[in-house]
């Protein structure tokens, strides 16, 4: 039994090691119950909510970290049927909707400026961990903030970044 215990006590510090060191983190800091998971549903009926991505902290095309990043957001929406994003801003159905993630974020960046339409600012280049700030925005009105890290990583493709992204989109857009 004492074994067992001791096990578990060596587990857990072991994951506490290592969601310090690189794990990604996600943390919701504002959720307008009232009116976001409402707003997502509208802004989404008919046409793609428009997603904007700031920052490219990896060694890849802006175009390709983009798309990555709206579909993953995308397959993170489970409670309401075929909800598409797009990063095309022609494409929005309802443009005064969307979501902005910014990677790569300066500790600085202002969730409430983001969504007034202002240029985020960025690390660095090379600054571990990354940093990401993501809203959800109606007009100029925040509907939701989510701020997190990831540790280095080299590719948007890698399935660490993936989860985290998807981990993002609930946490954004449907927490409860």
């Amino acid at each position: 039994m004492f074994k067992r215990l001791l096990g578990l006590g060596v587990g857990a510090l072991s994951a506490l090691t290592a969601a310090c060191d690189n794990a990604p983190l996600t943390q919701s800091v504002y959720y307008n119950e009232q009116s976001a998971r409402h707003y997502l549903q509208y802004a989404s009926a008919g046409g793609p909510l428009l997603v904007r991505v700031f920052g490219n902290p990896f060694v890849t095309g802006k175009d390709f970290l983009d798309r990555i990043v709206a579909a993953e957001l995308e397959s993170s929406i489970t409670y309401i049927q075929g909800v598409q994003l797009t990063v095309d801003p022609a494409a929005a159905l309802r443009p005064e909707f969307r979501v902005i993630v910014t990677l790569g974020a300066d500790k600085a960046v202002d969730a409430n400026a983001l969504c007034a339409g202002k240029e985020p600012l960025l690390d660095p280049p090379g600054t571990k961990p990354v940093r990401m700030v993501a809203v959800f925005c109606r007009r100029e009105e925040l509907l939701s903030e989510v701020r997190g890290s990831i540790g280095p990583s080299a590719s948007p493709e890698e399935t660490d970044f993936r989860r985290w992204m998807r981990e993002i989109g609930r946490t954004l857009l449907s927490p409860g």
